[in-house]
């Protein structure tokens, strides 16, 4: 009896793991062959347009560059910073909670129109509150007014939600204060405890931070069209005004670069992580 129902089960989840697998690629096939179709016939040639576009490879390789810059900044910014917020300051978790959560009640227009304005035309309040920082990169020759590199700012900021969470939930898993004090009381500091015993133990939970990080840069559409970047996002709606089948046919690329980029990261970081061996796991702290 338990036999039978253990197969049913394995049946079902089967079945269920086949509709699933179903429902996230019919709409990609859907979309592939609209791309290919001309309206009367299969038509390969679209895909020589796409490549012999320019504007094609610069503006993926532009997006793909500012996605990859904007995870390893939110990684090494949001990385240490919970760390240490939950061995010296709990207090302060609520406050980085709220703050990661700020970027979903801020509408994307809101935050780029912001900063056009504070780099742009930064008032004393503002240079004062960023220690200089704005002033430094609104003026020449540091300044990111009108580049890419003010979208980085932007994107590190809404990636704050995807972010923040994965990397507090690995950190709240571990007993971080038992593991820190025995590595202090062997000698270690704090950026040594933190690189060789809390950053392998949480290494999943950051991985899958950069991961939505990386993601979310990717397709971010509406800071890049009102910053006047011109990234993939931007490309891919101006050719879906022209040419339909053509940006089906972009769409099905992007999602295959993006999936690509994230299967390689998690390939290496696999096989990093099996050459080094276990990592030590102690659970309990909250």
């Amino acid at each position: 009896m338990k036999q039978q129902a253990k197969s049913f089960s394995l049946a079902l989840d089967k079945i269920v793991l086949f509709l699933v697998v179903l429902y996230l690629v019919i709409p990609l096939g859907a979309t592939l062959v609209f791309g290919l179709n001309d309206g009367s016939r299969f038509n390969i040639g679209v895909l020589t347009q796409v490549f012999s576009d320019g504007d094609f490879s610069k503006t993926l390789l532009l997006s793909l560059g500012l996605a990859i810059a904007s995870t390893l900044i939110a990684v090494v910014l949001i990385t240490p910073t919970a760390y240490w917020v939950q061995l010296r300051l709990p207090q302060a978790r609520p406050l980085l909670e709220f703050l990661s959560l700020l970027p979903f009640a801020v509408p994307p227009i809101v935050l780029s129109l912001g900063y056009l304005e504070v780099f742009g035309d930064s008032h004393t309040w503002i240079d004062v509150l960023s220690l200089g920082l704005v002033p430094l990169l609104s003026n020449e020759p540091f300044t990111i007014v009108n580049t890419p590199q003010l979208l980085i700012f932007a994107y590190v900021v809404i990636a704050l939600p995807f972010i923040y969470r994965p990397i507090d939930n690995s950190l709240r898993a571990l007993n971080t204060r038992v593991l820190s004090e025995a590595a202090s009381n062997l000698g270690c500091g704090w950026w040594r405890t933190f690189l060789t015993i809390i950053l392998p133990n949480i290494w999943p939970g950051v991985i899958s931070a950069a991961l939505l990080t990386f993601s979310t840069a990717m397709g971010e559409f509406t800071i890049a069209v009102l910053s006047g970047i011109y990234t993939f996002p931007v490309y891919l709606n101006q050719i879906g005004q022209g040419d339909a089948h053509q940006a089906a046919l972009l769409t099905i690329m992007s999602f295959l670069i993006t999936l690509l980029c994230v299967l390689g990261i998690l390939v290496l970081v696999r096989s990093r992580t099996q050459g080094k061996g276990q990592t030590v796991e102690i659970g309990g702290g909250r």
